[in-house]
Formats: C-alpha cells, sequence, structure tokens
C-alpha cells in the first residue's frame, strides 16, 4: 500500500514542476513581449521635449513631433491628446510601417495666454503610451500709448 501511495505522491510532484517551469516559460515569454511592446523603445522620437524659448503673444508656437518605428509591427496612433484646450496636436491617421516617419504637430495658442508653457501631450498608439511636452515663456503684447480705433467709419 505504501508504494502505490508513494508513486503517486512522486507523480504529484513532478507534474506540479512541470507545471510550474511551463507558467515560468509563459510569464518569461508575456515580460519579454511587454518589454520588445515598450513605446519607448519602439517609438523613437528626435525630441521628446520642445522648449519654444521666449515667444510673443499673439505669434505661432508650433513644433512638428518626428519618430521613427523601430519595431517590427506598423503603427498605428489611436489618439493624441494634450493637458488642456490651448494645445492642438494633430498626426497622419495612416499606419506608420517599420523602418519609417511619423508626425505629431503640436500647437500652442499664445493670444491671451502670457506665463509659462509647460504642456503634456499623450500619444497613444497600439504599441502603447508616451508622453511628448512642450514648454517655453509667453510675453505679452506691448501695451499701445494710442486707444484702438474699432469705429466702422473711415478717418480722412
Amino acid at each position: 500500500m505504501k508504494k502505490p501511495l508513494m508513486s503517486l505522491a512522486v507523480l504529484l510532484l513532478m507534474g506540479t514542476a512541470a507545471f510550474a517551469q511551463e507558467n515560468r516559460k509563459s510569464l518569461k515569454a508575456k515580460e519579454e513581449a511587454a518589454v520588445a511592446a515598450n513605446p519607448a523603445d519602439v517609438m523613437k522620437f528626435k525630441h521628446e521635449v520642445h522648449d519654444f524659448g521666449t515667444v510673443k503673444e499673439g505669434d505661432k508656437a508650433e513644433f512638428d513631433f518626428e519618430f521613427v518605428n523601430k519595431g517590427k509591427e506598423p503603427i498605428i496612433l489611436q489618439s493624441v491628446t494634450a493637458s488642456c484646450g490651448c494645445t492642438s496636436p494633430s498626426w497622419s491617421k495612416e499606419p506608420v510601417k517599420p523602418g519609417k516617419k511619423g508626425i505629431i504637430k503640436v500647437a500652442y495658442s499664445t493670444p491671451g495666454r502670457p506665463g509659462p508653457i509647460n504642456k503634456n501631450v499623450t500619444v497613444t498608439s497600439n504599441m502603447g503610451t508616451k508622453v511628448i511636452q512642450i514648454t517655453g515663456n509667453v510675453t505679452p503684447k506691448p501695451a499701445t500709448s494710442a486707444p484702438e480705433v474699432k469705429s466702422v467709419m473711415k478717418a480722412n
């Protein structure tokens, strides 16, 4: 009676060990896939932060964030969202093939917004999420010495 029980116990232990080993292999494969799909490794941006420097209120503040697909699969940009309404991102809706370049244009609206610029843009793709950033400073418009004429009548 002891021999069959002992044999059964040994078989159970071997089965458990084999299952645990397969589970470890499966987890390792998932970890490797996650690392391979890391947006920082696949979407290589030329610049992840752009500093506009000092911009006058009312001037354009636009920048094209360029990236290269370093992965093996096409990158599909699903959404690109700004941290506020004063920042407008735009991007191509076509997949970016491996080895090819993609562009995300970011425009910051300067009128009525003197002060520092520190805005994030979140890029969501089939490869994950990546955050790019714009910084700078908007100087106020110079005050005019003469009042602005808003009359529709033409002066002589």
